[in-house]
């Protein structure tokens, strides 16, 4: 084996990396144990020394040593720390681990350099719709179309379809190389893990999502998102024990390096407030999942607000508003306006965790057997109903009920105030088979069925018509938190509640309907001029309601602008008598037009 020269290395720095002809590396370990570096050939992986840190290059349990003359770029390294061996957890790039279920990764001292020319569009949080997706299941499937399925590469080549759809901003389910080889399940089987909540080299991306190079890759996506004035967002999961240091690490060297526009943080005990008061995160995107506001800022109010907190109250109170639940329009009406002055409020109906939302409407119960669990895994809990029929069925009125109920789940969602995020894929209809928890399931129960996109494309077209209003009309999507008066004295409030007549609100225990006005004096257009007023008419009662909304301002008038139900269910307004027929278990809206034209 070759001999090396070494000497007391830089402290400063963590990380591999290289020094001229030499290589600096570190490596922590416990006290009394002296760690050493494997090095290996990158040609063939033999071994072609161990260098043990020299005695005097520990402080506290960290040892740093710089070794003299290595082919950094043909060679690669392990850290071996008693019987155990890793990889440096600050490493930057690795070799190997490029096969989905195959981990034989070893550290390489090279650090990528970003290449991403394009800064990020730094999108408002009131202009985002939020993409969540699966790197690797998004584009897996053959019926995809892409060059590289389950890769950036692959997912890059599908920016132009999310850009119709009208998406601003990808959150990625983990795509750092996580260790996807899971336990043993119950019936003695080892499946892999599609999702990647779990540790892993944090600093990496993940070289199995990559058709060659995965650095570049990532960072070609990045750029291509960035040209598209679109943004991504990161998943990363954090264990209690990692520290605010480590994790101030990671989320820098993402964003400095891959260019990122932001991350949602999952884990236990996560030092929220050190992560969010991180310099330099000020105008990086940050998502939490159900934590207070007050927790962060306390009575203090940010001075650039990048924080949103992740509502799963929203997801379960519109669930059992939309199946028809009883006492649920003073939840369910105070959701559709609420949007908090610190934080923006991330609304969702579905996310990966749960039925998609074709399955929310056709399933009672999760069917999660092929998980080798015997079915205890996943929540009991899903306020789902099938409409009539478990599964797949072929009953007309069953599925022309689940058809509708997904465009009233669409239509709680888009139209709320607070920022909406789709699960990718249900905005085609796209079905796990009643399995509310594949995350072991690398297979097409989680890949996305693309010719669905086409069977379904009169709901896709009805996904994308929905966006486009909402972005469009900045009164359904305001910065500020809705009044409820008038304080520009135009003569009514910016938004306000109205039962089947107007201004007389009844949200009691046995209604399941309600309206609300949006007022468009208050909001300006891209052009300058004022808004459109809607009124939007919200029926999950199993019988129809007429309602009779406010006149609209002189020279003004009604018009049926979208609904959820198709021919005779899809509502009638008489102008004459002022009043908007909404068939049952259906939404509409009524958006505003000079009065005696088409405009």
């Amino acid at each position: 084996m070759t001999r090396f020269v070494t000497e007391k290395g830089d402290f400063a720095e963590q990380g591999p990396k290289v020094s001229g002809n030499d290589v600096l590396v570190s490596a922590v370990a416990d006290i009394g144990t002296v760690p050493a570096v494997e090095l290996y050939s990158r040609k063939d992986r033999k071994k072609i020394a161990t260098v043990r840190f020299p005695k005097d290059s520990r402080v506290g349990s960290v040892y740093s040593m710089r070794i003299k003359d290595v082919d950094s770029e043909n060679t690669l390294f392990r850290i071996r720390s008693g019987k155990k061996e890793y990889i440096d957890p600050y490493t930057r790039y690795i070799s190997g681990n490029d096969r989905f279920g195959k981990r034989d990764a070893y550290g390489s001292f090279i650090c990528p350099k970003s290449s991403v020319s394009h800064r990020g569009p730094h999108i408002e949080w009131q202009d985002v719709i939020l993409y969540q997706l699966n790197v690797r299941s998004y584009t897996k499937d053959r019926t995809s179309g892409v060059k590289h399925p389950g890769t950036f590469d692959g997912l890059r080549e599908k920016i132009p379809y999310m850009k119709k759809l009208g998406v601003t901003t990808l959150i990625l389910q983990p795509a750092y190389d996580f260790d996807e080889v899971g336990e043993v399940s119950m019936d003695g089987v080892r499946r892999l893990n599609l999702w990647g909540y779990v540790p892993g080299n944090y600093f990496v991306p993940k070289p199995s999502y990559a058709a060659a190079d995965p650095a570049k890759e990532f960072m070609d996506l990045v750029e291509e998102l960035h040209v598209n004035r679109m943004e991504i967002i990161m998943q990363f999961y954090f264990l209690p024990e990692h520290s605010l240091h480590f994790i101030q690490d990671v989320l820098r060297h993402w964003v400095m390096v891959y260019g990122v526009d932001g991350f949602e943080l999952l884990g236990a005990e996560l030092p929220v407030k050190g992560i969010v008061n991180d310099p330099y995160m000020t105008d990086t995107k940050l998502i939490f999942n159900d934590i207070d506001e007050d927790m962060i800022y306390g009575r203090s109010t940010p001075r650039v607000m990048n924080v949103g907190i992740a509502c799963s109250p929203f997801m379960y109170d519109m669930r059992k508003y939309l199946k028809g639940d009883e006492d649920m329009l003073g939840r369910v009406s105070k959701h559709m306006l609420y949007n908090p002055e610190k934080t923006a409020v991330i609304n969702y109906i579905t996310t990966y965790l749960g039925f998609t939302l074709k399955d929310l409407v056709s399933y009672d119960r999760k069917h999660n057997e092929k998980n080798g669990e015997g079915g205890a895994d996943g929540s009991d809990y899903n306020y789902s109903w099938n409409c009539g029929d478990e599964g797949n069925s072929r009953k007309k009125a069953v599925n022309s009920l689940r058809l509708r109920q997904m465009k009233n789940a669409m239509m709680l969602l888009i139209l709320s105030q607070g920022v909406p995020m789709l699960r990718a894929g249900d905005e085609f209809c796209n079905s796990q088979k009643g399995n509310n928890n594949p995350w072991c399931q690398d297979n097409r129960i989680s890949y996305l069925d693309w010719t669905e996109a086409e069977k379904n494309r009169d709901f896709l077209k009805f996904v994308i018509k929905l966006i486009s209003v909402r972005r469009a009309h900045p009164v359904l999507h305001g910065r500020y938190s809705k009044k409820l008066y008038d304080y520009i004295s135009c003569g009514v409030p910016d938004a306000s509640y109205h039962g089947e007549q107007a201004w007389n609100q009844s949200f009691a225990n046995y209604n399941r309907h309600f309206a609300l006005m949006y007022a468009g004096y208050y909001e300006k257009r891209s052009d300058g001029k004022n808004d459109d007023s809607f009124y939007i008419a919200y029926n999950m009662h199993w019988t129809g309601h007429r309602f009779h909304p406010p006149k609209p301002a002189k020279g003004r008038r009604w018009e049926i602008l979208m609904s959820s139900g198709e021919g005779r269910e899809s509502g009638i307004y008489d102008a004459d008598r002022n009043e908007l027929a909404v068939y049952q278990r259906s939404i509409v809206i009524l958006m505003t037009k000079d009065a005696g034209s088409g405009k």
